[in-house]
Parts: structure tokens; C-alpha cells; sequence
């Protein structure tokens, strides 16, 4: 294709990543930047269930996945610029974890995801748009073989924080006996000091690292693969700034820093956002534009976290107690049996509004909102630190501790705070950690002079020369 060769050097990225809304955004925000910064044609492909949830108007909720590369609208999300592609991973009315054994999960999405994105790239080359770069998210290292025998370079997209990434390898080289400690089992607080990190308790660490976890093992094929290259290069989902320590005591990889990438409103040309979740159609913006500067205590854990009923009702107590205005995003798909989500929804508080889903990115950066209580998922922490936002953090799983650790000991601009015996947060806990963050002590202060600072400094990384910028134009120059 001739006419493909005058901008972004005649590349064609395709980016793969699993059926979850916490992986299509990184590779949607980052699809996006690579097609206007590189100016190159890049496609996603996530699974058929995720996509028709995308776009239901396309071809392949009709049933004809085969067809929709070739035919379905080149850029249904709106952007203008980057392409969507369906493969399957076996799961094509979806998959949830809760009916699914993870070992299943992952066997199968490997089994049939091989052949059918294989026949995707194959596809894209019979048209004439051949594949120059596949780029795949966290549990596809399979979709790196798949390139390689196909002779198409192949690059990690790492969405976590790079200190995420280098705990996960020192785990694996059980680097001074790091992973040996982990199966003692030592208590909560055990320290273990890595180089260029904070120092972790055992709380602090990755949950899939404590039992025996299919999902570890898909971790570990990730530095089995990376292990094949000299220096391998891994694209980052941070900046450097952000975690320049850890990126410097990590010299065994060239961990490439493109991020954060999140849909911000000063990144040009964004539009609507398409995700797997109906935005509540209420007026919570209006709502929260009556409310005073940095007052709201946003709340909201992201698209895979189930609450159990004690914790929603813990939390329903705590907003009420603080006396503050909130926002609370409560999914009722997501709700816990035997809670009364609906009297939450019903009888609201006088001070509370409840909604369904929303634009995170659009609240967070509400002049209104002066807290974020999550579960500290890489995405959501990214957010609230690209709008100075400070955290409240109740980690619930995967490296979610991880990043609470980092927010609180690292960068200063928030706090995690503590659940009890039955791994619940109590409503006292939350209370205290919201007075924290949002009363007018001296570390209140701290933590929203620090979230500010680093504000500026990711807006600054994304910026045109900024580092996450530069870097994403070198790695595409460089291939």
C-alpha cells in the first residue's frame, strides 16, 4: 500500500488486549495518541463480546466477526483515527470471572485467541494493510509468539506503574530471597526493601503473589518472553518523572514511558468516550456544579470491583457521617446481595447523589471534587493524579495495594486507609482518612500542594517535548 508509506512511516500498530474495560481504555488512550503524534494507522482488536458491546451497531453484532475487519466503520469511536478489529477469545457472549475458573479463562483465551488473531493479521496483510507492530496488554505474552511467527515485532504495553512491573520481576529472579519470604507467609507488616521503591510491607505487594494464582503464572510468561531479547523494550503506562527511581534500578529493560495515558480534556480532540458501562443519563455535572470548590468527595471503584454488602453499607454510613457533599458511582450490576442499594439510591442523603456510572475524567477535573475515595486501580490513580485530585484508597485486589503504597509513601498525595479483620473498611476508617485528606491540618495541606505539583508535572510529561511525548515518537521512529 503505496499511499500508506507518507505518514507515521507507513506503520500499522495493531493492539490486542482481554475483554475488560481496565485494559480497552490504556489501549484506546494510547491507539489514539500513537495515531496523532505518529501520525501511524492503528487498529485495536479487542474480544467479539466486548466489541459489540462498543459499538452494537457494527457488523459484528450481526454475527459476522469474519466480515467486520474488512467492513465494519474504520473508526466507530468517534476519534476519526484509529481502526477496531474483533477477534475471539472464546468467550464470545462474554465472560465473567465469577462463573469462570481463571485457569479456564486463560487456557481457553489462549487456545482460541491465537488462531483467530493469527487469521486477523493474516487478514489485514490480504488487504493490503500490513501489520508492522502488534503491541499487547498484560496477560497476552501468546499474542507476542503469534506476531513472531508471523516475523512482526512485537512490544509489552505495561499498564501498571513501572514499580509494579519491577516487583513482579525481582519476585520472579527471587532477587535476595524476595519470593522464598512471600511463601513463609510473614505477617502484614514484614518489610521488604527493592531497589529504587519505597520500602513494602506485605500489604503492600500484589495480591496474586500470595496463593498459588493462575494469574501469576501468566506473569511470569511475560519475563520468560521479554527474557528472549537483549534489553527489551517495554511501553509504560507512567511517566518518568513519576517513578524515575525504580526506572533507573531496572537497567535490564528499556522500560519506555508514554503515559499516563488517560482521556483528558487537554488532550486535543477527544470526544465522547465509548465504554462498556451506559454513563448515567443525570445531571450529577449540573449537581456538581452548584457545589463549593474542592468540597465533593468523589466515590467509585472502578468496573470490576464487588463491593460485599458490609462494605456498602459501611461506606453508605461514613458518606453520611463526614456531613460532606458526595458523589457516589454505584453500579447496581454491581451491587452485593442483601444490601439495600436500592433504599441507597432511593432516600440518597440530603448531602449525597448517587449514580450509575459516569465520566470519571469529566468529574475529576470538577473544580468541586476535593477528594477520590477508589479502589487505587492503575486507571483510576492515573486520573486523579493527571487532575490533582488527592486519593482516599481502599485497595481491594491485583496490584491495587501497590499503588496505594506508592500514592501515600512515594508521591504524597493521598492515603490508604485500613480495613479490619474481615477485610472490611469500617465507616469510622473512612471518615478519618477523608478528615485527613480533606480537613485543614498541616498534611492536608501537603497532600494537596503534592497532588497539584504533580499535576503539573504529568500534564507537562504529555505535553509536545514533554518526556512521555518525546518518547512515544522515539519508539516509533526507532522500529
Amino acid at each position: 500500500m503505496a499511499n500508506n508509506h507518507h505518514h507515521g512511516q507507513g506503520h500499522h500498530f495493531l493492539l490486542v488486549t482481554i475483554a475488560a474495560q481496565g485494559q480497552i481504555n490504556p489501549a484506546r488512550h494510547l491507539a489514539r495518541r500513537l495515531a496523532r503524534i505518529a501520525g501511524a494507522r492503528v487498529t485495536l482488536a479487542t474480544p467479539l463480546s466486548s466489541h459489540r458491546h462498543l459499538f452494537p451497531e457494527s457488523l459484528a453484532a450481526a454475527g459476522e466477526p469474519d466480515k467486520s475487519a474488512e467492513e465494519a466503520p474504520l473508526n466507530p469511536d468517534g476519534s476519526g483515527i484509529v481502526a477496531y478489529a474483533p477477534y475471539s477469545d472464546g468467550f464470545d457472549e462474554g465472560a465473567h470471572m465469577d462463573n469462570v475458573e481463571a485457569d479456564v479463562l486463560m487456557g481457553r483465551l489462549k487456545s482460541v485467541g491465537s488462531q483467530t488473531f493469527a487469521a486477523l493479521v493474516r487478514n489485514f496483510a490480504e488487504q493490503g494493510y500490513q501489520i508492522t507492530c502488534v503491541l499487547h496488554t498484560i496477560l497476552l505474552t501468546w499474542a507476542a509468539d503469534v506476531a513472531r511467527d508471523l516475523g512482526i515485532p512485537a512490544i509489552h504495553y505495561w499498564i501498571q506503574p513501572a514499580s509494579v512491573f519491577a516487583i513482579y520481576y525481582r519476585y520472579f529472579q527471587d532477587n535476595q530471597g524476595f519470593a522464598s519470604a512471600i511463601a513463609e507467609e510473614k505477617d502484614a507488616s514484614y518489610a521488604i526493601e527493592l531497589p529504587g521503591l519505597p520500602t513494602l510491607r506485605m500489604k503492600d505487594l500484589p495480591s496474586i503473589m500470595f496463593k498459588p494464582n493462575p494469574f501469576l503464572s501468566s506473569h511470569e510468561e511475560i519475563f520468560i518472553d521479554l527474557a528472549k531479547y537483549e534489553k527489551p523494550k517495554v511501553l509504560v503506562n507512567t511517566f518518568y518523572e513519576l517513578e524515575a527511581s525504580v526506572i533507573d534500578e531496572t537497567p535490564e529493560f528499556e522500560l519506555i514511558t508514554i503515559g499516563p495515558v488517560v482521556d483528558q480534556s487537554f488532550v486535543p480532540a477527544t470526544t465522547g468516550s465509548k465504554d462498556l458501562f451506559k454513563e448515567d443519563e443525570g445531571d450529577y455535572m449540573e449537581w456538581l456544579d452548584a457545589q463549593e470548590e474542592r468540597s465533593v468527595v468523589y466515590v467509585a471503584f472502578g468496573s470490576l470491583t464487588r463491593l460485599t454488602g458490609r462494605q456498602v453499607e459501611e461506606l453508605d454510613r461514613g458518606l453520611k457521617e463526614i456531613g460532606r457533599p458526595y458523589l457516589w458511582v454505584l453500579r447496581k450490576d454491581s451491587r452485593p446481595e442483601g444490601v439495600g442499594v436500592e433504599r441507597i439510591w432511593e432516600e440518597g442523603s440530603g448531602k449525597g447523589k448517587v449514580v450509575e456510572w459516569c465520566s470519571q475524567v469529566k468529574v475529576l477535573g470538577h473544580k468541586a471534587v476535593g477528594c477520590f475515595v477508589t479502589h487505587g486501580g492503575w486507571n483510576s490513580t492515573s486520573e486523579a493524579l493527571v487532575s490533582g485530585v488527592p486519593m482516599v484508597m481502599l485497595p481491594q485486589w491485583i496490584e491495587q495495594a501497590t499503588n496505594a503504597r506508592l500514592v501515600e509513601a512515594a508521591w504524597g498525595i493521598g492515603l490508604r486507609v485500613e480495613a479490619g479483620e474481615d477485610k472490611v473498611v469500617e465507616a469510622g476508617e473512612l471518615s478519618r482518612g477523608l478528615d485527613v485528606v480533606m480537613g485543614e491540618g498541616e498534611r492536608a495541606k501537603v497532600i494537596r500542594r503534592k497532588a497539584e505539583e504533580w499535576k503539573e508535572k504529568a500534564r507537562a510529561a504529555l505535553a509536545e517535548g514533554g518526556s512521555s511525548s518525546k518518547n512515544l515518537k522515539a519508539f516509533v521512529h526507532g522500529l
